[in-house]
């Protein structure tokens, strides 16, 4: 984690830094579509977007920043994130840039991962999506 830190010149909050410490990523992730990333996983992704950034002078603003850390990966080639400057999750999409949905925004990495824990535990829904266990892996259905 400190090395990824000092690569990206970034402090991981303290939430992530202690979820990192935990399990530094798992291939389970919050509702629907997301695995959590490792720290270098997160410093990869966080490098490259940074790279394409800087290389493509015509991006607009909102398609990424620098001080965002991606901390979940989507199967279709989105990341969550958390916001540096706030706390604040949010969503990234190479199409799309980035979004600040309502279905993606937590008030922090730790709200997100406590309404997943509720969820998981309750089988209640979260954002739309109901965990369920299929064939021995946790799925996340559409919530009716």
């Amino acid at each position: 984690m400190a090395r990824a830190e000092a690569a990206m010149g970034l402090r991981f909050p303290a939430d992530l830094r202690a979820s990192l410490l935990r399990h530094d990523g798992a291939a389970f992730g919050p509702a629907p579509f997301y695995s959590l990333m490792s720290a270098e996983e997160a410093r990869r992704d966080w490098k490259m977007l940074c790279d394409i950034l800087l290389d493509e002078a015509e991006l607009a603003p909102d398609w990424w920043d620098g001080h965002l850390i991606p901390f979940a990966a989507a199967n279709d080639g989105g990341n969550l994130f958390i916001d540096t400057r706030t706390g604040r999750t949010g969503e990234y999409y190479n199409e799309n840039g980035l979004s600040h949905r309502p279905e993606v925004v937590w008030p922090s990495y730790l709200a997100l991962l406590e309404d997943t824990a509720r969820a998981l535990e309750t089988g209640e829904p979260i954002r739309g999506w109901r965990p369920a266990v299929r064939r021995g892996r946790l799925d996340w259905l559409r919530a009716r």
